[in-house]
């Protein structure tokens, strides 16, 4: 289902019909182009703005007030189906293909240092290992991972994400886990040990973490 379907019908009508006006529309266009009343538009208008799916500007006309025009932001061009995963597929399978299995690995273990270096300074401010892996437990948490720490010592933590955010992926390419394993060790340079996995079976993926190694991400 997608998110837009959650809508109700006319709010749907009315994204749609921004959608294909890319440069905004006036309320009274609106009710034309819906057969609904200025009311109607308005509230339809009052709602979707509150859940920030579009926004208004100001039009300036020759010799007349300025006109409000309405269009979509960019959460709300989300609600339309978008196909990331379906590209996300395909360039993994033509990396595979072209550059083989071992550089697939690397790739995805330098695109994971590059996704930890936006997070480092949030990291990097924690001066134990217990505070380091509570901050990149939440970072995991704001991703989407639902993740939480199981253990946390300052020799050796556990991280529990009961979401595979790249699951779909992975099932096809389980490469994709070296992403999530260099995005850990790089985040907090020491040794990934990946216990637990959701796509070879298990309820939920489980990170051991430990700082009695050198840095190192391993299955």
């Amino acid at each position: 289902m997608s998110k837009i379907s959650s809508l109700g019908e006319r709010q749907q009508s009315l994204l749609a019909t921004l959608l294909h006006h890319r440069n905004g529309l006036t309320v009274d266009a609106l009710a034309s182009m819906l057969e609904i009343s200025r009311n109607a538009v308005n509230q339809h208008l009052l709602y979707l703005s509150g859940n920030g799916f579009i926004q208004s500007t100001l039009l300036n006309s020759t010799g007349g007030r300025p006109s409000k025009v309405y269009s979509l932001t960019p959460t709300g061009l989300e609600l339309f189906p978008r196909h990331y995963s379906f590209l996300a597929r395909m360039l993994l399978s033509w990396l595979k293909k072209n550059l083989g299995e071992q550089e697939l690995e690397s790739c995805l273990k330098e695109l994971g240092e590059q996704i930890a270096h936006e997070f480092s300074d949030r990291v990097s401010k924690y001066q134990t290992q217990t505070g380091k892996v509570r901050e990149v437990t939440t970072i995991l948490q704001e991703l989407g991972y639902g993740a939480e720490t199981a253990i946390n010592t300052e020799t050796y933590s556990e991280i529990i994400a009961s979401n595979c955010v790249f699951q779909k992926l992975a099932e096809e390419c389980h490469s994709v886990c070296t992403l999530d394993l260099s995005f850990l060790a790089s985040l907090l340079n020491t040794n990934i040990e990946h216990k637990k996995c959701i796509v070879k079976g298990s309820r939920n993926c489980c990170f051991g973490i430990s700082t009695k190694t050198p840095k190192h991400a391993a299955q």
